[in-house]
């Protein structure tokens, strides 16, 4: 059976392969139906991308339950720095303290997301962290990089003794007493809310110490805010008078936190990037591709090869930022695992990055790292082709493209996916600059109607 079946394959592709073999294909189908005047030759072109690098303002560092504490100095970048502001609520919907509670003992326990260092032999090197009271709570208006300072938290630092963190799975850290007699004074009605809770209570300032001066190096710490917590132990009367210990959770960062940082790699900001291509995650140095500017290199392109912006249709446009390979793995410990062109959007009096449309189609480049390759790939065709369509005069700055990593979140009730440049870690990718050798360029596939 198995034979007859090879062998009737055999004929049935052989019959196959000669009817194929009899039919002749005809180039010309359908073009009767093209206009005369028309051309649509499919052609290629490689043009010059001009790139700056310029840091991105009022970049929003709100996340949920995520918290960046820490510093790395390096040669290039400088000090990169960050503290994180956390709201706090009650794990319960109601707390009953008793009679005449106490406080026993208050302890925060961070759980450890991932740490990031630019040396592996500092990934367990101490840090003095530091803990105070937010004297503000963290309302919709708190969700951008520049919304707090030194101002809105207590001088006053609320772990007991040296709070010493050496990059450990999770820390747990003794807080003053006295914080938890001021949750005793919490009116009921407030505990049972969120959100008054939260303008009560308002929250922690966590932060951290520098690296020395003069010392390269440091570690960033990214705590799941998801996995940590307070707890409060007390000791109370119950109703007949007998003293027991009870202990009250309290929840961070489940409705708000702020990630406060500050770059030090402002002096690199440059219109046109010859000798390098930057890009820091989170408020540093960015990739900045000016609309105009590429605009007019598209013009001179077009100028150059006697074609009307007007009439170029573009059936593809990819952003192309190569980068070099040092021989060493570890490079790519700090590089980001994507790169792709955001712009900034303006609603009400906020403003967010926004990655392009185009990564919502599965099928384009999505700005993935490509280590084959060595380089980063992202397709722009609907932006280019808007691009060129619209008159130098009416682009503004919200028509420029800002090279940033991305994340994608998925909801399984709606089946939706969401796009979103990446708020929540930090990263260092070097790419080559528009002088190198294999710089940053744009691949297009275009036609022209004559």
């Amino acid at each position: 059976m198995k034979k007859t079946g090879v062998s009737f394959g055999l004929a049935a592709l052989l019959t196959l392969s000669c009817l194929v073999s009899c039919i002749t294909t005809d180039n010309t189908l359908g073009s009767a139906l093209v206009p005369d005047n028309q051309d649509i030759s499919i052609r290629t072109a490689t043009i010059d991308l001009p790139v700056g690098l310029k840091m991105a303002d009022s970049l929003q560092t709100s996340v949920s339950q995520s918290a960046t504490v820490g510093a790395i100095r390096s040669v290039r970048y400088g000090l990169f720095h960050c503290d994180a502001a956390v709201s706090v609520t009650s794990a319960y919907d109601s707390v009953e303290w008793g009679r005449n509670p106490s406080v026993h003992s208050l302890e925060m326990v961070l759980v450890s997301d991932s740490t990031l260092v630019i040396d592996a032999t500092q990934l367990h090197i101490p840090q003095n962290l530091y803990l105070h009271r937010l004297r503000v709570d963290l309302d919709s208006t708190m969700i951008y990089n520049n919304s707090l300072s030194a101002a809105d938290y207590e001088p006053e630092v609320l772990n007991e003794g040296r709070f010493v963190y050496t990059g450990g799975s999770s820390i747990s850290v003794p807080l003053n007493k006295k914080l938890g007699e001021e949750l005793f004074q919490i009116p009921m009605a407030t505990r049972d809310s969120a959100e008054l809770f939260m303008k009560a209570f308002h929250g922690f300032y966590l932060r951290c110490d520098d690296p020395e001066e003069g010392m390269l190096g440091g570690r960033l710490n990214v705590f799941d805010l998801s996995s940590s917590y307070i707890n409060l132990t007390y000791d109370y009367d119950d109703e007949d008078g007998v003293r027991k210990r009870a202990i009250a959770t309290f929840l961070m960062g489940m409705k708000r936190t702020v990630n406060v940082c500050t770059s030090g790699a402002r002096p690199m900001e440059s219109p046109l990037a010859t000798d390098g291509i930057f890009m820091e995650g989170l408020c540093g140095i960015k990739p900045h591709v000016d609309a105009r500017e590429l605009r007019d290199a598209m013009a001179r392109w077009a100028a150059d090869n006697q074609i009307s912006l007007d009439n170029l249709i573009i059936a593809k446009a990819t952003l192309s930022f190569p980068f070099e390979y040092s021989g060493d793995g570890q490079q790519f410990e700090c590089y980001s695992t994507s790169l792709f062109p955001c712009k900034r959007v303006r609603k009400d009096v906020y403003v967010r990055y926004t990655p392009l449309v185009e990564i919502e189609d599965e099928s384009m480049e999505s700005g993935d790292i490509d280590r084959s390759n060595l380089c980063y790939d992202s397709n722009v065709s609907i932006y280019l082709q808007k691009l060129v369509r619209t008159d130098r005069s009416q682009l503004t700055a919200y028509d420029d493209l800002w090279m940033m990593p991305y994340v994608s979140t998925y909801n399984s009730y709606t089946g939706e996916t969401t796009f979103l440049a990446d708020y929540f870690f930090y990263t260092q990718s070097e790419l080559n600059g528009t002088e190198d050798l294999r710089h940053p360029v744009i691949n297009l596939i275009y036609t022209t109607l004559k």
